[in-house]
C-alpha cells in the first residue's frame, strides 16, 4: 500500500505539470489579446487619422471657390467631383481599406471626372432629374465610351427607382414621371446596358453640393466619420472583453477536461503496470512467448486495476487541486490518505485486520503520505521545473523514508504508543482549552448581566444609574469622550 503513497505523488506532480502549463498558456493568450487589441485601436487610430485627411483636403479645395472650374451655377459640379472622390476614400481608410476613388491620370477636362475601382466615371449633377437624364444621354452620345459609368446625385437616383417601381413621388406630375422613364429607356437602348450597371448614385444630394451649404455637408460627413470611428473602436474593446472573459472562464476546471486528465492517467498507468508485470515474469525465466491464457488474464486484470487507480487518483488530485487551495503534492497525499483509508476500512469490516491493525497502518500511511508531499513540495521549491523538481523530490523523500523505516521496524509499537500518547496529549489540551474558553465566556457574561441590571434598575436613584451607565459603557468599548459623565457633559451634548 505504501508504494501507492509514492506513485500518486508522481500522479501529483502530473497534474500539477498540465496545471502550470495550462495556466501559463492561458497568459500567454490574455497578453496576445491585450497586445493585438492596442495594435488594433492604434491602427484604427492611424485609419480615423486618414479618414480625417480626405476631409480636410475637402475643405482646402472649398477654401479658394475662384479655382473651381465652372460660374457661381455650375460650380457645384466640380464640387460634386471632389465630394465624391474624398468621401469615398474616408470611408474606405477608415475601415482599414485601399483608397478606392481617385483623379490620378484624369484631365480637368478629360471625357471621365474621376476612377472609381478602376471604372471611369462621369459626374452629372443638374437641376431636375429628366435634364440630369439628358445631360447623361448626350455625354454618351458624344463619346460613345461603352465602359464609363455615369454619377447622379443621390436623391435623382432615387427619384428613378420609385418611378421604375411604380410609384411617383409626390413633387412629380405624371407628365415629368413619364418623361423621366422615357429618358431611361432611351439611355438604355442607346448603351445597350440597363440603367443600374450603367448609373449609380452619388454619396451626395442635388442641394448638398451647392456652395452656401457644401461647408456643412462636409461637417455632417465627418460626424459621421467620427461616429463610425467610435463604433470601430467600441466594437475592437468589445471583441477583446469577450477573448478576455472565454479565456478567464477556460482558468477554471471543467469535467471535461478532468476527464481527460483521469483518462490519460489511466491509459499511463495500465501501460507501465502492463511493462512492469511483463517485466518481472521475463525476470522469473518465463519467455514472452510462453506466456499461457493465465498469464495473459493476470496481466490484463492488474493492469485494468492500475489504470482504474490512475484515472481516478488523477482526477481526485485534479479537482482537488483546482477546486480547493491545495498545492498537488498535498492533494496527492490527501488522495493517497483516502484511498488507503477507505482499503484499511475494507479490511477492517471483513475481518482481515484488527483495530489495532487499522489504527497502526492508517496513522503509518498518513505519515507516509505526509512526508511524501513535504518531499515533493521542497523537490518544487529547490527545483523550479514543473513535474521534474517534484519527481525527484518524492523519489528523494522515498529514498530516505525507506531507509528510516527499516531502520523503524522493530520499534513499530514503540512508535504506535508515542503516537497514541500525542494524540491522547492533544484531546487534554483541547478539552482545558474548552474549558477555559466556556469559564471566560460565563464570566464576561456575567458581568454584563451584573452591569446592565445595574445600569437600567429603575428603583436606583439617578446617581447610582448615571454611575451604572458609565461603567457598562467603559467596559463595552465606549470611546472616552463620547461618555457623558455629569450635567455638565448632558448640556454640553444636547445645547452644543
Amino acid at each position: 500500500m505504501s508504494t501507492h503513497v509514492w506513485k500518486d505523488q508522481v500522479n501529483a506532480a502530473g497534474v500539477d505539470g498540465f496545471n502550470q502549463w495550462k495556466e501559463a498558456s492561458i497568459n500567454n493568450q490574455l497578453e496576445q489579446v491585450v497586445i493585438e487589441n492596442i495594435k488594433n485601436q492604434n491602427l484604427q487610430n492611424q485609419n480615423f487619422e486618414n479618414a480625417l485627411g480626405h476631409m480636410m483636403k475637402m475643405r482646402v479645395f472649398l477654401s479658394n471657390p475662384k479655382n473651381i472650374l465652372g460660374s457661381e451655377q455650375t460650380k457645384h459640379g466640380e464640387v460634386a467631383e471632389h465630394l465624391e472622390v474624398n468621401v469615398r476614400n474616408a470611408w474606405a481608410v477608415l475601415n482599414g481599406q485601399s483608397e478606392v476613388a481617385t483623379f490620378n491620370g484624369v484631365g480637368r477636362t478629360a471625357p471621365e471626372d474621376f476612377i472609381i475601382e478602376g471604372i471611369k466615371y462621369q459626374s452629372k449633377f443638374i437641376n431636375g432629374t429628366n435634364n440630369t437624364l439628358k445631360h447623361v444621354l448626350n455625354h454618351y452620345e458624344k463619346y460613345e465610351d461603352g465602359l464609363m459609368n455615369y454619377s447622379i446625385p443621390k436623391d435623382q437616383y432615387k427619384v428613378v427607382e420609385a418611378i421604375r417601381a411604380g410609384e411617383i413621388p409626390s413633387q412629380l406630375s405624371e407628365k415629368s414621371a413619364r418623361a423621366i422613364l422615357k429618358k431611361v429607356e432611351e439611355i438604355e437602348s442607346q448603351t445597350g446596358r440597363s440603367f443600374q450597371d450603367l448609373v449609380q448614385p452619388s454619396v451626395s444630394n442635388y442641394d448638398e453640393v451647392q456652395l452656401g451649404v457644401v461647408g456643412k455637408t462636409v461637417s455632417n460627413y465627418q460626424n459621421e466619420i467620427v461616429e463610425e470611428n467610435q463604433e470601430i473602436q467600441d466594437g475592437i474593446l468589445k471583441e477583446a472583453k469577450t477573448k478576455t472573459k472565454i479565456l478567464e472562464a477556460k482558468k477554471g476546471p471543467s469535467i471535461g477536461e478532468g476527464a481527460k486528465i483521469a483518462g490519460s492517467a489511466a491509459a499511463i498507468a495500465a501501460s507501465l503496470n502492463t511493462i512492469t508485470v511483463m517485466y518481472s515474469k521475463v525476470k522469473e525465466g518465463k519467455k514472452i512467448q510462453d506466456f499461457n491464457e493465465d498469464d495473459w488474464k493476470e496481466i490484463g486484470l492488474s493492469s485494468a486495476k492500475a489504470g482504474a487507480k490512475g484515472g481516478v487518483t488523477a482526477g481526485s488530485i485534479y479537482t482537488l487541486t483546482n477546486l480547493t487551495s491545495l498545492s498537488a503534492p498535498f492533494a496527492g497525499a490527501v488522495v493517497s490518505a483516502a484511498m488507503g483509508l477507505a482499503t484499511l476500512s475494507v479490511d477492517l469490516k471483513e475481518d482481515r485486520i484488527s483495530m489495532d491493525e487499522f489504527v497502526t497502518e492508517g496513522q503509518i500511511l498518513c505519515l507516509e503520505a505526509g512526508i511524501a508531499a513535504t518531499g515533493g513540495a521542497i523537490g518544487q521549491m529547490l527545483i523550479p521545473i514543473p513535474v521534474l523538481g517534484s519527481i525527484i523530490g518524492t523519489v528523494t523523500a522515498n529514498f530516505v523514508w525507506g531507509f528510516a523505516k527499516d531502520n523503524i521496524g522493530a520499534k513499530e509499537q514503540e512508535l504506535k504508543k508515542v503516537l497514541n500518547e500525542y494524540t491522547n496529549s492533544l484531546l487534554v489540551d483541547v478539552d482545558q482549552a474548552y474549558e477555559d474558553i466556556i469559564s471566560k465566556i460565563n464570566a464576561t457574561y456575567n458581568r454584563y448581566n451584573s452591569l446592565i441590571e445595574a445600569a437600567f434598575d429603575v428603583q436606583a436613584n439617578s446617581a447610582v444609574l448615571a454611575a451604572a451607565s458609565v461603567d457598562l459603557a467603559i467596559e463595552i468599548g465606549v470611546d472616552n469622550s463620547r461618555i457623558l459623565r455629569n450635567n455638565a457633559d448632558l448640556d454640553s451634548f444636547f445645547l452644543g
